[in-house]
């Protein structure tokens, strides 16, 4: 598409003048064609400056578009952007119902109508204020993958990619699948999977990562603290790239479990008592350590267990 051949020549001299006529040279379509095209990119966010005698200076987006996270990607995702959505993980299972996808792919939306965490619970997901992303990951018939571990190092990963725009930022984490700043929930990534019925086999795991970037009107009956990461305002993205190529980067050696170390470093949990919601009920003890398939060990005076699932409800500092 023209448009998009417009929008790279753009990306590529961000914050340069660039003539009418040299635009339109390098696309061999007429000056009127091009005042189309600019109008049309202005309409879907992109921040675009027009001067007399000097031209077109493009200056970023405030909305998620493929070819501005393609610049800084470096993992092999296919991408998919939507102003608004239901839910990202709705929309991908819905893709892998349809077609089987063998290449790994990325939902991103600036606002999600029915997000939800865990259990079903609703994630608020306002407009311009956050990251709400998917990934699609094929599983082959015979690959084995641990539940566990995936989170544990997506959520690692995830503080990896946070940390290119926000270094300053003291990111923690809470078993198992949320990232905290200054004890407020700002992040929090579902993991799912889906079956292949006739080998009773995951065909792909869906794993969702909602992050509140700027501060909003946080629902205050969620029962736990809900909060942003900053003030300060980042290439939403970038952001993107960043965390989906950190991913990458641990995600073809996850089972080896060596980003554990780093996970227990940036765990909020360790040393503290805390109460965790089983199937079983409510059990409470002292956090120890968490095991190399992401197992919290929890020490309760009598014994130690390894808990692989549940919910941390309370965390006593």
């Amino acid at each position: 598409m023209q448009t998009d051949q417009l929008l790279n020549l753009f990306i590529k001299h961000k914050d340069e003048w660039l003539s009418g006529n040299e635009l339109a040279d390098k696309l061999s379509i007429s000056r009127t064609m091009i005042w189309k095209m600019i109008r049309n990119l202005k309409e879907l966010g992109h921040q675009i400056e027009s001067k007399k005698n000097s031209g077109y200076k493009y200056i970023g987006s405030n909305n998620f578009d493929r070819l501005l996270i393609q610049q800084n990607l470096h993992a092999p995702f296919e991408i998919q952007t939507f102003n608004e959505i239901d839910s990202t993980n709705t929309y991908a299972k819905k893709l892998l119902s349809q077609s089987k996808i063998t290449d790994p792919m990325v939902i991103v939306a600036d606002k999600q109508t029915a997000g939800h965490g865990r259990r079903g619970r609703e994630f608020y997901s306002p407009k311009d204020t956050g990251i709400y992303m998917s990934m699609i990951l094929p599983i082959k018939d015979n690959e084995v993958f641990d539940g566990g571990l995936i989170t544990t190092m997506t959520a690692v990963a995830t503080v990896h990619g946070l940390k290119k725009s926000y270094p300053n930022v003291n990111f923690q984490l809470k078993w198992v699948n949320d990232i905290y700043v200054n004890n407020k929930k700002v992040s929090g990534i579902l993991t799912e999977s889906v079956m292949d019925v006739e080998l009773m086999h995951p065909s792909a795991l869906v794993i969702g990562i909602g992050i509140n970037l700027n501060p909003n009107n946080f629902p205050k009956d969620t029962g736990r603290p809900i909060g942003a990461i900053s003030n300060n305002q980042v290439d939403k993205n970038k952001v993107v790239a960043d965390i989906l190529n950190a991913f990458y980067k641990l995600y073809p050696n996850y089972q080896k479990g060596e980003f554990m170390d780093e996970y227990r470093q940036l765990s909020m949990l360790i040393n503290h008592q805390v109460q965790i919601e089983t199937h079983r009920g409510l059990i409470a003890g002292k956090v120890v350590d968490f095991d190399h398939h992401g197992r919290l060990i929890l020490d309760n005076g009598n014994e130690t267990k390894a808990i692989m699932t549940g919910e941390v409800v309370k965390v006593h500092f």
